[in-house]
């Protein structure tokens, strides 16, 4: 690796957390935000080669896809990410997108997606007496029996920091009569369709952070939206983020018809996996280590298939309570999901971020909420939680990198 890039590693990571130390509680332990590589790490080091590559302009993009429940569906920590990732690297495109507000959830504010006609999303992690939809590689469909349309605007605040020149539709109709069209500056534009993907792809005349997509619809027949995804053919960081309230490991692999088809179209070089809390969220007693490592097994084969090179991180469960009948019990099941991830990343030659010991370990999520980084669930962070924790799982992998150079 280059010096130079040595350099911006080291003041990245100075600046990030050392400029705000100060505002840092002490229940955060510093010094157990490290990335711990158990076993051979040739994969993220190859990540690190391209990484650097990239920054000295010599690779066109490299792809994170960031996978979890309602810590990702949240948005704040993968965003937080995304951002770091992408002032570091090159600002390229943010993801395949999705009205989430059809599914009655919670929304991420970063960019609006605005809808009309007569749409149902039922979720993929609830039961539903809609009959749910196929569903692809993120997690969510929605469905519409006559004219529809969804509006996209990616840069809300206007400044500048997001465009696109070209869209893809992830989505399928019941017949070649339902197909979703496109329109800019008053122009309706026709999209290609591509069989590999299976989605519509426009190409617009200009750079624009706007756009509407009208689904033509008739009679008797629907169409199923997937999700939408804005292109620039920027060089930089393309970050796709996969959360859904409730998500398991089981969710993609056995519950999301098109996932394997949707996962050519990010082929990750970097996967970072944050599903745990849900599986591990019952009596310690109905908590199988084998069962939870033999699903984190068929996800990682799916990755491994498209993307062979992939970098893997897992970060591991907060301290947290968990729902049952009636209310809130402490969820006593973290420690066991982080010996099962450092088995996975020994296996896999993958990294661990050990959000649970970065937190203090067992009944640590008192001194968190009282910091005001949890929410009164003591499941969820809040927004400078999020915050915080994007900061150190970023700055740890800096850190890995610089490290990992020594050697």
């Amino acid at each position: 690796m280059k010096n130079s890039i040595l350099v911006v590693i080291a003041l990245l990571s100075c600046s990030l957390l050392h400029a705000q130390e100060s505002e840092i509680p002490k229940c955060v332990h510093l010094e157990k935000s490290q990335l711990i590589v158990p076993g051979d790490r040739s994969r993220l080091d190859f990540f690190y080669e391209r990484l650097d590559s990239l920054m000295h302009g010599n690779e066109e993009n490299l792809n994170i896809w960031h996978v979890g429940g309602s810590h990702v569906q949240g948005s704040i920590f993968p965003n937080r990410l995304m951002e770091h990732f992408q002032n570091m690297a090159g600002r390229a495109d943010r993801g395949i997108l999705f009205p989430r507000q059809l599914a009655n959830t919670s929304v991420d504010s970063s960019y609006t997606m605005s809808t009309g006609g007569r749409w149902e999303a039922p979720m993929l992690t609830r039961s539903s007496k809609i009959p749910k939809p196929r569903y692809g590689i993120t997690g969510f469909g929605a469905r519409c029996d006559s004219a529809a349309w969804v509006g996209l605007n990616i840069d809300p605040t206007k400044l500048g920091r997001w465009h696109f020149n070209r869209v893809r539709v992830l989505g399928y109709g019941t017949s070649d009569q339902t197909y979703p069209e496109a329109v800019i500056d008053s122009l309706t534009i026709t999209a290609q369709f591509d069989t590999l993907s299976a989605s519509y792809v426009f190409n617009l005349p200009r750079k624009t952070d706007t756009i509407t997509i009208n689904f033509i619809v008739p009679e008797g027949e629907e169409f199923v939206l997937n999700g939408i995804q804005p292109m620039t053919g920027d060089k930089g960081i393309n970050y796709f983020a996969s959360g859904v309230n409730g998500a398991r490991t089981t969710s993609w692999v056995d519950k999301c018809v098109d996932f394997s088809r949707d996962l050519q179209l990010v082929k990750p070089d970097l996967v970072i996996f944050g599903l745990g809390i849900n599986d591990s969220a019952c009596d310690p007693r109905k908590f199988s280590a084998t069962k939870f490592k033999n699903n984190y097994r068929r996800l990682i084969r799916e990755v491994l298939e498209v993307s062979p090179n992939c970098a893997i991180i897992f970060h591991t469960n907060n301290d947290s309570y968990r729902y049952v009948r009636g209310g809130m019990t402490y969820n006593r099941n973290a420690e066991a999901v982080r010996k099962a991830m450092m088995e996975l990343a020994k296996e896999y030659g993958a990294g661990v971020w050990d959000l649970y010991g970065v937190m203090g370990g067992a009944n640590s999520v008192h001194t968190w909420l009282k910091e005001d980084l949890m929410k009164k669930d003591k499941l969820h962070f809040t927004t400078k939680g999020y915050q915080l924790i994007g900061d150190l799982l970023f700055e740890a992998i800096m850190n890995d990198w610089q490290n990992s150079t020594r050697q």
